[in-house]
């Protein structure tokens, strides 16, 4: 690719605005995420598999491993993770875009010597 080639690829416009896609999804998901994990809490305390040797079983196995508190906390801190990765990647981009200009730049001028 040569220098002329690169002044036609213009990729900060369509990067900021995947970006903030990306923010707009992470907030929706975080202000979502409490009414849904408060749901899916009340939908277990109304212990529906009942206490025969049916839901003793199932139960058993619900709860294995953590269960479903731990489904939540998981994807509770996973949902962090992801609402906290937009302005990461956004430095991310800024700093490789501004580097890559600065080679640029560094690239094309005549170099004095000594």
């Amino acid at each position: 690719m040569t220098a002329g080639d690169r002044a036609d690829v213009h990729i900060r416009d369509a990067i900021d605005s995947s970006l903030n896609q990306w923010d707009a999804m992470a907030a929706d998901l975080a202000a979502a995420w409490p009414g849904i994990a408060a749901r899916i809490r009340e939908l277990n305390a109304g212990y529906p598999q009942g206490d025969g040797a049916d839901g003793a079983s199932f139960t058993a196995q619900y709860l294995a491993g953590g269960g479903p508190e731990r489904f939540l906390r998981d994807t509770g801190e996973l949902i962090e993770e992801i609402s906290g990765s937009g302005p990461l990647l956004r430095a991310t981009v800024s700093n490789t875009l501004t580097t890559e200009q600065a080679n640029e730049l560094g690239l094309t001028r005549p170099r004095l010597q000594a």
